[in-house]
């Protein structure tokens, strides 16, 4: 079972002691390992996760910390997979409930701005910090993997679905894909740094961009002659 970030009620509680060999001791200090990890994220950002923290929080020698975790970095990089784990589960299963390749787009988008707007301490924790180039000593994808890649591949079949219902070939669903993917954290982007700006309706406008979205990806794979616009003449 992934490990889930925020504290629950229900959460198996630390062991007291690790019995050699016990993987069920192993996995529930693992995943309390990453429980505290987001706590101090919360307080002080990726400054204040820290092994020693993470050992006093849990009543434990920061040596014993490194059975299950190489250092900080490699802390950092779980925090980042099990969102985007939970994040592939929730945009899956919503996907899942759809058959035509519009309604499946309208899944993907709808859960996809959920997931994010519903979780905003993950949103700040993936995106408003140093981020995962800086904490983690390998590219994004990569560290992420499988999750990650799995959540880009399952937009590009949803995008192809959506070329194929179109006719329009396969051309620019690379393209189409990234302009949704733009599109999507440009909203967010909105919605979580600009919290000063005053915003008068967000209902309507997230309903507005998620309409604008779904039809500038529409025009982009069905835009397949387009030619680059060449540039007016300094004489004309």
């Amino acid at each position: 079972m992934e490990p889930t970030l925020p504290p629950s009620p229900d959460a198996p509680p630390v062991p007291s002691r690790v019995r050699r060999g016990n993987r069920e001791d192993h996995r529930r200090l693992q995943a309390a390992i990453v429980r505290a990890a987001f706590d101090l994220f919360k307080q002080g950002g990726t400054e204040a996760v820290t092994m020693q923290a993470l050992a006093t929080s849990l009543g434990r020698s920061a040596m014993s910390l490194y059975r299950y975790f190489e250092n900080k970095q490699a802390v950092l990089r779980e925090l980042w997979r099990v969102v985007y784990a939970e994040l592939l589960l929730e945009v899956r299963a919503r996907v899942e409930e759809h058959s035509t390749p519009g309604e499946r787009h309208r899944a993907l988008l709808e859960s996809f701005l959920q997931f994010w707007e519903s979780h905003p301490d993950y949103y700040q924790l993936v995106y408003r910090t140093s981020g995962p180039g800086v904490c983690i000593d390998e590219p994004m994808p990569q560290a992420l993997m499988p999750s990650y890649g799995d959540i880009i591949t399952l937009a590009t079949t949803i995008t192809r679905e959506l070329a194929d219902e179109l006719a329009t070939g396969h051309d620019r669903i690379a393209l189409a894909a990234e302009l949704r993917l733009s599109f999507m954290m440009g909203y967010l982007q909105a919605r979580f740094a600009n919290p000063r700006y005053p915003w008068q309706d967000f209902k309507a406008l997230r309903e507005l961009c998620v309409e604008s979205i779904m039809a500038s990806v529409v025009l982009c794979l069905a835009d397949t002659q387009a030619e680059p616009r060449s540039r007016p003449s300094r004489d004309a």
